[in-house]
């Protein structure tokens, strides 16, 4: 005969020691066997056993206590301390006290810890390399849904709500680009969580239940395989299925973005442009010398796209042209807003977009993503005669440092620059130059070459290497070209975005079609007068601008500290023209490249304030929650037991609203001391408590001391002398609840809702019975 799961007494039914010992230990294999789930966005299994760890110990820490009879609150409290000393080990880096008491220089490596993460996150593509910012950040994530998933398990007796949280995790690879979901981990973990709940509730499962748990893991393995999710995380553009995710830093996969295999569409447009619009997505700024970052700037939220700002740099005589763009966007999933520029209205958004104009006027969303997105843009391109070019070139531009920012760049790159633009006559000449000398030398365009030859990306390494081998695709064209032209003086920046891709159709039915192949990078360039000019050094692809001509005209009179001076040929700008808090070098900290998320950002400060919002936010709702689940379930309980739970749920009803009832109490005692607070009610004065449902009326004191007395009555005759209670009780228990609120004050209501005390200490504990 096997043992019932719980043990029934006056005060309670909880379950036995055994089974409270497999029930943390299944909760503990649901978590390991969730997160292993992850192993191909992770590199090694470092991460997955300090996630393991930490689990374990709070669990594990919990169930000890309350075996030793502390009651359930305690052991959550104990078992989340624990977690927080062996999370300290994993992030003090030897400045723990005893290796797990946080100290002052522990807290201090915060910040550090934060950068390492986010370097990893911005900077990486899955597997993600783990350092031990993003251990930390691991780590402290389970032992946040470690000490929840006890609370819920333990205080609440609610494991089933438990299985939100390794569903999320599960969840997590469908939103990462390049990564498919393990699908073993994920039945693993089901039929786990299955094992948990017949252990958990005592019940074996059915035949349609298993069959359905079968059929529920079936479908959702066929729709992860073959539909293409839509519900991404709009901050990071992650995501998989048949579209194109961006992320934070798209120049970080774009490479494997364009070797992706077969084509999709990810927009459409319509213009009034015959030759089609670049469409831009993001500026990059800042070079650390391992890869070009977005500018790193906050959001505005004075900052509405309800009036954009002009273009910086573009003198007022200078010509433009007035394009009009209608675009449809298809299976891209982006925080950057893909628009031709510079754009100088945006209809059709909401009010989720702004623009930034820190790095020209570029469009961003901290909460939404770009899928499904309908909207116009009216652009003004600037289309300067040969005249206007030349008077442009005396123009004096404002303080362009951190777009001159390049350190340690290698003397090879230096010397060719010099040596491409030697008879150069101005700056504007020398930046033709330069994208002549790629798209009209010996360079060749190849997406495979870079990967074979151990060069693939944007730092210095790969850009030197890439000017010897002269094959490569857009990345290292830009890169190398706006690298090249920062040693000559001329500011620049690398843009992201999308190539004008094919028109089709005839007529009104005509429009461009986008694809992933599409997705590119160029150069822009600044010149006082003309703002940023795109080039484009890619040989094979796209077509520079009709202007992009030489002029042949010496400058006539150049201030020589202006940004836009060509200096002498031999002879690169100093690296500490530039502040260092915009332009890194080579040896910034990680923070020195992350992306434009926002000041201060990060995953571990980030994660730091999201645990603490989500406890505040856990202290007022998360009781009531619980206690509501409780008294659910026991007014909605099936034979046998209907009396007692009935009455559990009556003490503890009291003991919210501030009866004193004790453990040492008789239920004939607590029954007088129920009738005390009833009498102050007074005969025929109606409860201001909700009622019974089936009731469809208020209780009145009188009726709530007669369901006291039939409750206590039905309550002894089930207990002695095996007499089943009717559902009667039930109602009966709802009279007296009504009865009990209505005679308790507003503020003892409140407290009672809020912070209720029978979750501290309830019927089952005040029985001897712990939880």
């Amino acid at each position: 005969m096997t043992e019932s799961p719980t043990r029934t007494g006056f005060f309670g039914a909880e379950p036995t020691g055994a089974v409270r010992g497999q029930t943390t230990a299944l909760l503990w294999l649901v978590l390991v066997l969730s997160l292993a789930s992850l192993h191909p966005v992770f590199v090694g299994i470092g991460w997955w056993v300090a996630g393991a760890v930490v689990a374990a110990v709070v669990l594990g820490g919990s169930l000890v206590v309350r075996a030793l009879g502390g009651a359930s609150w305690l052991g959550v409290v104990g078992g989340a301390v624990l977690g927080a000393l062996v999370t300290t080990a994993f992030a003090s880096g030897g400045t723990a006290l005893l290796g797990v008491v946080p100290t002052g220089a522990t807290f201090a490596r915060l910040p550090e810890l934060s950068a390492q993460a986010n370097a990893a996150i911005v900077e990486g593509s899955a597997p993600v390399e783990v350092n031990d910012g993003l251990l930390v950040t691991v780590a402290l994530s389970v032992l946040v849904v470690a000490v929840v998933t006890d609370l819920l398990s333990s205080v609440g007796q609610l494991p089933v709500v438990t299985g939100v949280f390794p569903a999320l995790v599960l969840a997590v690879p469908t939103f990462v680009p390049g990564v498919v979901t393990s699908w073993p981990w994920v039945v693993a973990t089901v039929l786990a969580f299955l094992v948990l709940l017949m252990v958990s509730t005592g019940r074996r499962p059915s035949r349609a239940g298993l069959v359905g748990a079968a059929a529920s893991v079936a479908v959702a393995g066929l729709l992860t395989a073959v539909v293409p999710l839509t519900g991404v995380a709009p901050l990071t553009g992650s995501g998989t299925g048949t579209g194109l995710a961006t992320g934070v830093n798209p120049i970080i996969d774009l490479g494997d973005d364009l070797r992706r295999g077969a084509p999709v569409t990810v927009l459409s447009y319509r213009t009034d442009d015959p030759q089609g619009n670049y469409l831009k997505l993001v500026d990059l700024v800042d070079f650390s010398g391992r890869t070009w970052s977005p500018a790193d700037v906050p959001l505005d939220p004075l900052n509405t796209l309800d009036a954009l700002p002009d273009a910086p740099g573009i003198d007022p005589g200078t010509a433009r042209r007035d394009v009009t763009t209608d675009v449809t966007i298809g299976a891209l999933r982006s925080p950057y807003l893909p628009v031709p520029v510079p754009p100088a209205t945006i209809e059709g958004l909401d009010d989720g977009w702004r623009f930034v104009d820190e790095s020209g006027v570029t469009v961003r969303s901290d909460s939404e993503g770009t899928q499904g997105l309908e909207y116009e843009v009216t652009s003004r391109p600037v289309d300067p005669s040969p005249e206007q070019v030349v008077a442009s070139l005396d123009d004096t531009g404002p303080d362009m440092a951190p777009y001159l920012s390049v350190d340690e760049v290698p003397q090879s790159v230096t010397d060719l620059a010099a040596q491409v633009t030697a008879g150069s006559a101005n700056p504007f000449d020398a930046a033709v130059e330069l994208q002549d000398f790629f798209r009209d030398g010996d360079f060749t365009y190849s997406e495979d070459t870079p990967v074979e030859r151990g060069y693939d990306g944007s730092g210095l390494d790969a850009i030197e290497t890439f000017l010897q081998v002269r094959s490569g695709y857009c990345v290292h064209f830009a890169s190398a070209m706006a690298v090249m032209a920062r040693t000559l003086g001329i500011p620049s920046r690398v843009a992201v975005g999308f190539l004008p891709g094919d028109l089709q159709g005839v007529g009104d039915d005509a429009a461009f079609r986008v694809s992933s192949d599409d997705l590119h990078t160029w150069p822009e360039l600044y010149f006082a007068g003309l703002g940023w000019v795109p080039f484009e050094p890619t040989v094979g692809l796209g077509a520079p601008q009709q202007y992009l001509q030489q002029t042949g005209v010496e400058p006539s009179d150049v201030p020589s500290d202006d940004a836009s001076t060509a200096p002498d040929a031999s002879t690169a700008p100093s690296a500490s023209a530039a502040p260092t808090s915009a332009a890194p070098g080579a040896s910034a900290t990680p923070t020195s490249t992350a992306s434009g998320q926002g000041a201060g950002g990060g995953p571990v400060p980030t994660i730091a304030l999201s645990v603490l919002a989500a406890l505040a936010l856990a202290a007022l709702v998360v009781p009531s929650g619980l206690r509501a689940g409780r008294r659910r379930r026991r007014l909605s309980a099936s034979p046998p037991d209907l009396a007692l739970h009935a009455w559990h749920e009556v003490v503890d009803t009291a003991r919210d609203l501030g009866v004193p009832v004790t453990a040492a109490m008789t239920p004939p005692a607590v029954a007088d001391l129920l009738a005390q607070r009833l009498a102050a009610l007074g005969d025929g004065a109606a409860a201001t408590a909700s009622p019974a449902p089936s009731a469809g009326r208020t209780a009145t004191a009188q009726e709530a001391r007669a369901a006291s007395v039939a409750l206590l009555d039905a309550l002894q005759a089930e207990r002695f002398g095996a007499e089943p209670a009717a559902r009667q009780v039930q109602e009966d228990a709802r009279r007296v609840i009504a009865g009990l609120r209505a005679s308790s004050s507003v503020g003892q209501r409140l407290t009672a809702t809020i912070a209720p005390r029978s979750l501290v200490r309830g019927t089952e504990a005040a029985s001897g019975s712990t939880a």
